[in-house]
């Protein structure tokens, strides 16, 4: 059986790869628990500096959430327990001691775009897309994703971006501000991740988690305030017909 996640640490550096690349790398709630166990495992070992994210293969970074799973997920414990699960992993990423880098080598969709911006840098390769697509599904973000875009972003850019619900090419969404740097290629990529690294070696562990800290009690006050709201519309929207009905379309969209 493959494994959903893949670990590589090189060092200072702890690459992790979302591994489920014939489902576009959707977050299942098994991959979602998974990730958040690997990273904890790994947050109190100082020779880590740096983390990078991404998906396998050179189509999707995360497609989203797996949809086939999710229609499932009808009851209010069931509801409760997929935002419990995603928050606590996206919170363990954000306020992670060390930088995490989100290498966007395709789509970032959904609950991957969330994800995406909950890290503390975004690469892209110039083919990737990211979109808050929750809209088309008449749903709003679950797991900190319109905390996220409005503390990068400002009100009125978070707003728009979701509402429009719109897929955004990597140069574009640079210049929004969802992303931070574009790339020809992964291997361009990589290229700067291994230079990030190479900067990160010169400075001492305490430093980069002394400041870090200090960002994610910035970042983590900034939550607190707008967490419960976020849960409250979106407990309403996922129950809403409305919903179910744009989830379905989608889901005889599918290959069976």
């Amino acid at each position: 059986m493959m494994a959903n996640i893949l670990v590589n640490k090189n060092a200072s550096l702890l690459e992790v790869i979302l591994n489920r690349p014939d489902d576009g790398n959707a977050l299942s709630l098994e991959l979602i628990e998974e990730l958040n166990n690997i990273l904890e495992n790994y947050q109190n070992d100082l020779e880590i500096k740096l983390v990078t994210i991404r998906g396998q293969g050179d189509k999707f970074f995360i497609a989203g959430g797996d949809i086939k799973e999710l229609n499932t997920v009808r009851s209010e414990s069931d509801i409760d327990e997929m935002i419990k699960l995603g928050r606590r992993t996206l919170d363990t990423i954000r306020y992670y001691p060390v930088p995490v880098i989100a290498l966007i080598n395709g789509y970032a969709l959904g609950g991957g775009a969330e994800l995406a911006m909950a890290c503390d840098y975004r690469l892209a390769i110039e083919k990737a897309s990211i979109g808050f697509v929750h809209s088309t599904l008449n749903i709003t973000t679950a797991w900190g994703g319109i905390i996220d875009l409005i503390y990068s972003l400002g009100h009125t850019k978070a707003l728009f971006t979701l509402i429009e619900g719109k897929t955004i090419k990597a140069k574009e969404a640079q210049k929004l501000g969802l992303i931070d740097s574009v790339f020809d290629d992964i291997d361009s990529a990589y290229l700067s991740i291994e230079s990030i690294k190479k900067t990160f070696e010169t400075c001492n562990a305490d430093i980069i988690r002394s400041n870090k800290a200090i960002i994610n009690e910035s970042k983590r006050l900034f939550h607190q305030n707008l967490e419960t709201v976020e849960t409250v519309e979106f407990k309403k929207t996922w129950s809403s017909k409305e919903h179910w009905d744009a989830l379905e379309a989608l889901l005889s969209e599918l290959p069976s």
